[in-house]
């Protein structure tokens, strides 16, 4: 089991929810940015359609394959090493994907943009649960559950709007953009997490 290894304080506990729920605002927004750039990155670097359709399976994939481990590898670790290194994949596999021309190279990228996605979110997970007991852990978590649902209804139309500003290497910009500000209060908030006993499953209860 993990315990946090101090009790955060009222603003670093609240810094570091923020860092959650901007990553659950990011999350749906990265899988609907595959879907809704694809277009635009066919007219920009060609391919056929089965070629185009891992920019969306690939981060499906990788997502579903790597979920539960990333959760069992946050408890048995530390949730914050793995939120942390799952928020800077996501920012750095972003950034290339905004900057390739190579759709071989998207398409791993989206694969890994999905790896990252799983460590977010099952360690994200994790850490709310550990920073808040009884009607705050409720709250805290309708809260995750709004934003990741506003990020799944508004996310494509946000993203069709930047697809005509700034085209879709912009749309990948913003996401390593707000991986990075994930990344940076995470770092600063989240409370590393200490090992209480070996091969005992954390009880949130």
């Amino acid at each position: 089991m993990l315990l946090p290894a101090r009790t955060p304080s009222r603003y670093a506990s609240a810094l570091a929810a923020l860092s959650v729920f901007m990553a659950a605002l990011l999350l749906p927004l990265s899988f609907t940015g595959g879907v809704m750039t694809t277009p635009a990155i066919q007219q920009s670097l060609g391919g056929s359609p089965a070629a185009l359709s891992w920019l969306t399976n690939g981060f499906m994939l990788t997502f579903g394959s790597f979920l539960l481990a990333a959760g069992v590898t946050a408890d048995a670790i530390d949730r914050k090493r793995i939120f942390i290194a799952g928020a800077a994949l996501l920012c750095l596999s972003s950034l290339l994907f905004c900057l390739t021309h190579n759709l071989f190279l998207s398409g791993v990228l989206r694969a890994l943009q999905g790896l990252a996605a799983a460590m977010i979110l099952a360690s994200g997970s994790a850490a709310l649960a550990q920073l808040y007991d009884g009607a705050q852990r409720t709250r805290a978590f309708s809260i995750l559950g709004t934003v990741f649902g506003i990020g799944l209804a508004f996310g494509p139309l946000l993203i069709g709007f930047m697809i005509d500003a700034v085209g879709w290497r912009g749309v990948y910009a913003l996401f390593a953009l707000l991986s990075a500000g994930v990344l940076l209060i995470g770092l600063v908030s989240l409370p590393a997490t200490e090992k209480a006993s070996r091969g005992h499953p954390t009880t949130w209860a």
